[in-house]
């Protein structure tokens, strides 16, 4: 008979419901001094660093660090925010603390990150027939933690997936492109055959999978010179509020729900805070995806289709060079569109409402990974 380890650990609500902790010991921070993912070493072939197209400035392990003398930027005061909704019962009783007002609450609060993006060594080739298109493309990983409140330092999220860009081509003959040139397909080599497919509107995307039960699949497009001079204009996102007849008072009142009101109504607002404390930035390259475009989708499991579907994703990221030329600083928002099922007052039937789900962050680049060749 196996023997029963006894332990004081047990599942509560932190970051996510249901994380297994040990409530006599504190919260341990993570340590954050890893890539994420360790790529297998090959020498020949080489990592495809170089044909990835704008997103070569992407590799790399990047991280919440202060960012010069401001005293922000790091884990414990972070340029970020997460503006999340979750339905709750509605109630005119405020003394009940399983129900709202409002039939929903905020889950918002600062966190930080990190985040790996790995080349590899090979690349995707969708073949047409008489021509292909070719996917090179980046793994990355993700794991986000609270930076404040009753659940600081857990894990709040993680996720991963690819970012992709696309390149047209020539179809490789046979199966491996018939090196040996005699037509049997038998050698590994690069003939081709047919013709180059005129290239696509949408040269890049992001694939994600998320823990929740979600997929998602965003198009965008990078031109052949990506990098812009000057700092990024970065201004509101498009939508905060939710669209609808809904009480949106939670969002500028301070609570547990809703750690910082000012970042609330504007999430993007830390990404130009960031912007004044750091180093003037010489030049950037914008990367632009939407679930909208491009062939994208997103897809959810049955729960999430009934109670909090994913309608949509869109994202923009700036690669920023604060003055090096290795492009160190990267700042992002993405808006995930929830469409959530609301009951407004007690007895009423559900009303569907649109709620965007956003998150902005600003990272440094950990020294040493993802040295970009050639961009400098």
């Amino acid at each position: 008979m196996e023997a029963t380890v006894e332990t004081t650990a047990r599942r509560i609500g932190g970051g996510q419901q249901g994380q297994f902790v040990d409530p006599p010991q504190p919260v341990v921070p993570p340590t954050l001094s890893l890539p994420l993912i360790n790529e297998p070493a090959q020498a020949n072939p080489p990592a495809e660093t170089m044909s990835v197209g704008a997103l070569e400035y992407l590799i790399g392990t990047w991280t919440n660090q202060n960012i010069g003398a401001s005293g922000r930027g790091g884990p414990e005061n972070p340029f970020s925010y997460n503006l999340m909704t979750l339905p709750q019962s509605p109630t005119a009783d405020p003394s009940d603390p399983t129900q709202s007002p409002f039939g929903y609450i905020l889950k918002s609060m600062s966190y930080y990150e990190e985040i790996t993006f790995s080349a590899i060594h090979g690349t995707a080739a969708n073949r047409g027939g008489t021509g292909s298109q070719i996917s090179h493309a980046l793994l990355y990983e993700q794991r986000v933690y609270i930076s404040d409140g009753p659940a600081k330092d857990m894990l709040v999220h993680f996720e991963n997936g690819i970012w992709g860009f696309l390149t047209p081509a020539a179809q490789e003959l046979g199966p491996y492109g018939d090196g040996d040139g005699d037509g049997d397909g038998e050698a590994a080599g690069l003939q081709t055959f047919g013709t180059v497919p005129p290239e696509l509107p949408y040269n890049i995307f992001k694939q994600i999978s998320v823990p929740h039960g979600n997929s998602v699949l965003a198009c965008g497009t990078v031109g052949a010179s990506p990098v812009q001079q000057g700092a990024p204009m970065i201004g509101p996102p498009p939508q905060v509020l939710p669209a609808g007849s809904i009480d949106t008072g939670v969002y500028t009142r301070q609570s547990v729900q809703n750690l910082n009101p000012v970042y609330a109504q504007n999430p993007n607002q830390p990404l130009m805070d960031a912007l004044v404390v750091s180093l003037p930035i010489k030049q950037f390259v914008q990367l632009d995806v939407n679930s909208d475009q491009g062939g994208g989708a997103v897809a959810n499991i049955n729960y999430e289709q009934e109670r909090a579907d994913v309608t949509q994703y869109y994202a923009t990221y700036w690669i920023e060079d604060t003055g090096n030329g290795q492009f160190d600083q990267l700042q992002y928002s993405q808006t995930i569109m929830l469409k959530i099922p609301i009951v407004l007052k007690p007895g009423d039937a559900p009303t569907e409402i649109t709620f965007p789900h956003i998150t902005t962050n600003t990272l440094t680049k950990v020294p040493g990974s993802g040295v970009l060749v050639g961009k400098n």
